[in-house]
């Protein structure tokens, strides 16, 4: 049984239109219709009276097929982009299918890698604690299968089997990582930070040099290995108070032993490398870069003077210029046969030494003009003494760190002082300088370029601590602060993985650019290739705008998926991550899990 719509032609030249209700019937060999029922003149109805007649054809029906936008019910909207993406990446690394492996024979009752990649999502999307993941899931987009419901306790257990796991997931990823971007590893640099602590309770928490400028609280240190191109290699979490030169062994024994490294350079600042550790490196036959900020001891006033002629110096793409100098020109207390020495002059750098130093200057200047003109005034009580005085005024120019460029003289109850100008010629000698020490035989331009990504794990550090908010921990058990930053830090693994995918996409168009014939073609797409030089963090900032829709429609509930803006659609391109598809169906559990 079917409709069918039957046109006549008047002999006033008007067309008809008449629906007829026809059934197909059978005699013999022949297939027959005959009509059933007329519903008269099509075009004599309006829309909303046939819309009138479908709904109440298909409220005869048990499963409705089609219906109007009143069907449509809107539940709720969903982060989409950040979860999409880190499920894509995910799935290329097989991370559930190890972690399933991992744990085949213990008694684990819950999907220990959904728990741990809800936290990486959330690290990525919006850095909170774990109760608060827990109260707000329901609006992150996370396609998982079974029906368990979301526990909070098990967001914490997660922690601690992704601990007991930490060194066969590592490796995993750096060989899924090595064949998915296919790079060989010659060059690993290796940087310390500290992240503090709320309370006393952690055994691992203690009170060191803190680079979070919290002194007052106990801090864990967080060491990282990373590529050239800024993706983490290992990390490990040590005692707050462990010096930088102690992190350096274990470091470089894992790299060793788990990693199958058999050569590479390794690359760090100056307090990272003693002669334990230069006997550990040539043991272990990796050869060494290292930094030496201005105020180190092999960067002293003589060499700084004998070599001030900026002319002289090699200009390196990136506003840094360099020296190769004698080794007998550097006063360093450990010299080796093999060890060279490069002097090295950012003008940028040098910029702002300069503004900050004279901007110190003159807040302490005028601090000490408050503070004589306060000494001045009458007062009551005991009069100020010189100590007093004295102790005031060393705490002014520490402040300040001013104190070796002011002489400050007390004569006759009045506070006078002058600028140090030897000391403060010398100090502008040192603006923008710094000296690399290696015992490589690489070229001295290669040695500076390979010092100079030493930045990409301060980076790294940066965004694990500012971007993904990987302090204060809150966590007290030893095991789960480690836990908590390997969370962290595998966040910042999935963040860097796009930023890498994504430039070498953009430097190959770039290239392509620049070989282009037509001068005015070719400005004009690498002006629009610059303004499309994304960042991972600004990659993961556009994909946090992406959301869905959760809705209902006839009793079937599926997700609205829009189309990413075109710019994020043009980065999913570069990624090779395909577009979802419109609409994707959801099976809803008793639990309220989407599938």
């Amino acid at each position: 049984m079917f409709a069918q719509i039957v046109s006549t032609k008047r002999p006033d030249g008007r067309t008809y239109r008449y629906m007829h209700i026809v059934e197909s019937y059978r005699e013999g060999k022949t297939v027959k219709k005959r009509r059933i029922a007329s519903l008269g003149n099509v075009d004599g109805y309006s829309e909303e009276e046939i819309q009138q007649f479908i709904r109440t054809l298909e409220s005869l029906l048990q499963n409705r097929a089609s219906g109007s936008i009143e069907d449509f019910d809107p539940k709720s909207t969903l982060s989409f982009g950040v979860p999409y993406v880190v499920q894509f990446l995910w799935d290329q690394l097989g991370l559930t299918k190890a972690v399933q492996n991992e744990l085949k024979d213990r008694q684990v009752t819950f999907d220990v890698a959904r728990y741990v990649k809800a936290m990486v999502c959330n690290r990525l999307m919006n850095p909170s604690s774990k109760l608060d993941l827990f109260h707000t899931i329901e609006d992150m987009y996370l396609p998982e299968s079974g029906d368990e419901p979301w526990q909070l306790q098990h967001f914490y257990r997660a922690l601690d089997h992704l601990m007991d796991m930490k060194p066969q997931l590592e490796k995993l990823i750096y060989q899924r990582l090595t064949d998915l971007l296919s790079f060989r590893l010659s060059l690993v640099l290796y940087d310390l930070t500290s992240t503090h602590l709320s309370g006393h309770h952690c055994p691992i928490g203690e009170h060191g040099y803190s680079r979070t400028h919290r002194p007052d609280l106990e801090q864990v240190e967080l060491g990282l290995l990373v590529t050239p191109d800024g993706l983490p290699i290992t990390h490990e979490v040590f005692a707050g108070n462990t010096p930088d030169k102690k992190t350096v062994k274990e470091i470089l024994e894992r790299l060793k032993k788990d990693f199958s490294v058999e050569q590479c350079v390794f690359v760090g600042d100056r307090g990272m490398v003693t002669k334990k550790n230069t006997e550990l490196l040539a043991e272990l036959q990796y050869p060494f870069i290292v930094g030496y900020h201005k105020r180190g001891r092999v960067v002293s006033d003589t060499l700084l003077t004998k070599y001030n002629d900026i002319s002289f110096y090699t200009e390196l793409r990136g506003n840094l210029s360099y020296l190769e100098v004698p080794a007998s020109a550097v006063e360093d207390d450990e010299k080796w046969q093999d060890a060279r020495y490069i002097l090295c002059h950012n003008p940028l750098k040098a910029k702002t030494d300069e503004a900050f130093r004279v901007s110190a200057l003159e807040e302490a200047e005028q601090a000490l003009v408050e503070y004589g003109t306060w000494l001045e005034k009458p007062h009551r009580g005991r009069k100020t003494s010189t100590q007093s005085m004295m102790l005031k005024v060393s705490d002014i120019l520490t402040k300040k760190g001013a104190q070796a460029f002011l002489e400050v003289e007390f004569n006759d109850e009045k506070l006078s002082y002058k600028r140090n100008e030897g000391a403060l010629a010398k100090e502008a000698l040192r603006d923008g300088k710094f000296v690399i020490k290696t015992n490589t035989n690489l070229p001295a331009e290669q040695v500076v370029t390979s010092y100079k990504t030493l930045m990409n794990v301060e980076r790294a550090f940066r965004e694990i601590k500012n971007f993904l908010d990987v302090g204060p921990v809150y966590h007290w058990n030893e095991k789960r602060v480690r836990g908590h930053i390997f969370v962290c830090v595998l966040a910042y693994l999935f963040e860097q993985e796009v930023q890498v995918m994504y430039r070498r996409w953009w430097e190959q168009r770039e290239r392509e650019a620049q070989q282009m014939d037509n001068a005015a073609e070719r400005e004009q797409r690498l002006e629009e290739l610059g303004g499309r030089w994304y960042t991972g963090e600004r990659i993961m900032k556009e994909l946090k705008r992406w959301h869905v829709m959760k809705t209902e429609f006839l009793g079937k509930e599926f997700l609205s998926v829009p189309p990413p803006p075109q710019d994020l659609r043009e980065v999913l391109k570069a990624l090779n991550i395909p577009l979802p598809a419109k609409a994707i169906h959801l099976r809803q559990t008793s639990s309220g899990t989407l599938v």
